[in-house]
């Protein structure tokens, strides 16, 4: 079985630019498409690739363009 890099909701908070990690609980954990948490020993915790693959998700350019896919699967193979 691979290993999973798991991260708590503080480094998730930090992954999102710096958010309060009671935001990351109270709204983003209750979104349909954020990646699915578990526990462990008490502890809430996610996979760092699933929450990153989100992220890229969520990217919205500011001009309106939208980014081109090859840009983005080039990211993942490097």
């Amino acid at each position: 079985m691979a290993e999973r890099n798991l991260i708590d909701l503080k480094e998730v908070a930090r992954m999102l630019g710096g958010m309060h990690p009671e935001h990351v609980r109270g709204r983003l954990l209750k979104r349909p498409d954020f990646p699915r948490p578990f526990r462990i020993s008490g502890r809430v915790l996610l996979d760092r690739d699933e929450v990153s693959e989100w992220i890229e998700m969520q990217r919205q350019p500011i001009d309106g363009r939208t980014t081109p896919k090859s840009r983005l699967d080039a990211r993942r193979t490097a």
